[in-house]
């Protein structure tokens, strides 16, 4: 489906006497990945770099945005991965045209890399990147298979949660959260079984651009700390991994983070103020339980393996360390929360 709307846009743009050229980003974008098509450039300068499809292809967009007129090699701008050398020219405008809603990339500023070789997920990150303009169109997601529906949309409510929940939430993160939440809660199951509808695929567009800002400027906590060492090891699908991971770590952060939880819950209708903030976190709990059942994402994986356990925890206790979180989590806590994804 994405192939036939870049040929519609490709066209588009040639009727307008434009030069275009396309890059295909199969998966997460790689460090190979975006060496190859820099090699693929050389010698062309676009005005303007636009990323249509899901959120690899919207980071993998801006990554070259970044990167094209840069004159060092990528790995030198790579933070985790890399050097994490600041940008030394600025990035080419970008356009985002998401087909997926989740990530929020479109609304972020950096752009998720993976390496490949050492397993590890980093990325370029500056303001600029965030794109000039986007496109938030219910009709380019109707083709969206209902796995990716659920895997996305969960993405987008980890993301509005962990933002709500953190130690930097303010005013506008905390209307870009509970804006997001509630139109997850509302839209998404209906969004999983009709895909066709677009009054549900609509709000799920909104609410991943929303979850996007928020983590813009409160950035996230554990889940992701978790789940980006799922998708390097493993290759599991982000927003997927977010899903698995996010019922675990509100359970670990309920004590310190009860009374945010349970605005949460009031805001979606789980219960009364009267029930107190741990009941409500409670329910908050079981509710995001609920809804992973009803679109179909699993509780545990079969992916990850014993000898592969204190490499995870390490690297997700110190990502996790660099986040605003409510609090930091032990070694014991971590190393429990993934075995639990495990598949007995």
């Amino acid at each position: 489906a994405n192939a036939k709307r870049a040929e519609w846009l490709v066209k588009s743009l040639h009727d307008e006497a434009l030069l275009v050229k396309t890059i295909s980003c199969h998966g997460e974008p790689s460090l190979p990945d975006i060496e190859r098509a820099l090699g693929g450039l050389q010698g062309f300068r676009p005005a303007v770099v636009i990323g249509l499809g899901g959120g690899s292809v919207i980071d993998f967009a801006k990554a070259l945005a970044a990167l094209i007129p840069c004159a060092g090699p990528a790995l030198s701008y790579l933070e985790v991965v890399g050097d994490g050398r600041p940008l030394d020219a600025s990035p080419i405008p970008m356009i985002a045209m998401p087909t997926t809603a989740g990530t929020g990339s479109e609304a972020t500023m950096i752009a998720v890399i993976s390496d490949n070789e050492t397993h590890e997920k980093g990325g370029v990150i500056d303001p600029a990147l965030i794109p000039r303009a986007t496109a938030l169109d219910p009709v380019i997601m109707k083709g969206l298979p209902a796995h990716i529906t659920a895997a996305t949309g969960m993405d987008a409510l980890t993301h509005a949660i962990e933002a709500y929940i953190g130690v930097w939430e303010m005013p506008e993160t905390r209307y870009y959260s509970m804006s997001a939440i509630k139109l997850i809660f509302d839209n998404l199951p209906e969004a999983y079984v009709n895909g066709d509808n677009l009054e549900a695929r609509e709000a799920m567009a909104l609410a991943s651009h929303y979850g996007g800002l928020a983590i813009t400027s409160a950035l996230v906590g554990y889940v992701h700390a978790v789940s980006h060492n799922l998708g390097a090891k493993y290759g599991v699908p982000h927003g997927l991994a977010n899903a698995m991971v996010l019922p675990h770590v509100l359970d670990l952060m309920k004590d310190t983070a009860a009374k945010k939880m349970a605005d949460i819950a009031l805001h979606v209708g789980l219960g009364e103020a009267s029930e107190g903030h741990a009941a409500l976190a409670d329910k908050l709990i079981a509710e995001v339980r609920t809804l992973n059942e009803a679109i179909g994402i699993p509780a545990t994986t079969d992916v990850i393996r014993e000898e592969d356990i204190n490499d995870l925890v390490d690297a997700a206790l110190t990502e996790g360390s660099s986040y605003p979180t409510p609090r930091y989590l032990e070694r014991r806590e971590c190393e429990a929360l993934v075995r639990g994804l495990m598949t007995a």
